[in-house]
């Protein structure tokens, strides 16, 4: 191989050589192409990586590109409910506003399903990976949103990731999502499961007998207004 040779490909660059995007960088890229499909849905942004439709209370839709290890960011999206609390030093907290939002039923492929995007090899990549996975992630929250347009619906859609394993982790990794399924349950006067399933969601948690206690009132409460579909 001659010199000339040696130096071309020394020169070549690599699709592996390090080029990390700093943070500020990367949420301006990243909203470059939200900005491309989620307006047009009706979401707003409320921070880096971070969308939601607010329009329809008790839920919010939501879309979210989170960061993962390796420098790569996942799609997820789903449904911030009101009505649905979370715990947090101990007590029983609400996430209502816009700004405090969070994913109740979250819908989260794995990477087999839904390609991720890197930030570690440079801004050229991290637009490739965008144009790739924003147009497949977007359409799969369109199609969850549709479903669960109703408090039945997204029971449905819970009850597919639990059983199907169709988000990356298991359904009982998720914080919110066992404790939306009782509530949604509750709210549909299903009051057996769902206190079934806050059983389930407390019991290995250890959680206080007072928490315990509000979970369950807030369940009866929702049972025992008029049912909804």
């Amino acid at each position: 191989m001659s010199a000339r040779d040696t130096a071309a490909i020394a020169d070549e660059p690599r699709a592996s050589a390090i080029r990390l995007v700093g943070a500020s960088e990367r949420d301006s890229i990243v909203a470059s192409h939200l900005e491309k499909y989620l307006p047009a849905l009706g979401l707003a942004s409320i921070g880096p990586r971070t969308w939601i439709d607010d329009s329809c209370p008790p839920v919010k839709r939501m879309f979210e590109l989170s960061l993962v290890k390796g420098a790569q960011l996942r799609a997820r999206w789903g449904f911030s409910l009101d009505f649905v609390p979370h715990i947090s030093g101990g007590r029983v907290r609400w996430h209502r506003s816009g700004r405090s939002a969070m994913l109740d039923v979250i819908v989260e492929p794995g990477p087999k399903v839904l390609p991720r995007a890197s930030f570690i090899h440079g801004t050229a990549k991290l637009h490739e990976d965008l144009d790739r996975l924003l147009p497949l992630a977007v359409k799969r929250a369109k199609e969850t949103w549709r479903r669960g347009a109703t408090e039945g619906g997204m029971v449905e859609l819970v009850r597919e990731i639990r059983d199907q394993h169709t988000n990356e982790f298991p359904f009982e990794f998720y914080t919110q999502l066992p404790l939306a399924y009782s509530f949604l349950l509750a709210r549909l006067r299903d009051l057996a499961s769902a206190e079934s399933e806050l059983d389930r969601y407390t019991l290995p948690r250890r959680l206080d007998d007072e928490v315990v206690s509000k979970l369950k009132e807030l369940a009866r409460e929702y049972a025992s207004r008029v049912g909804r579909k």
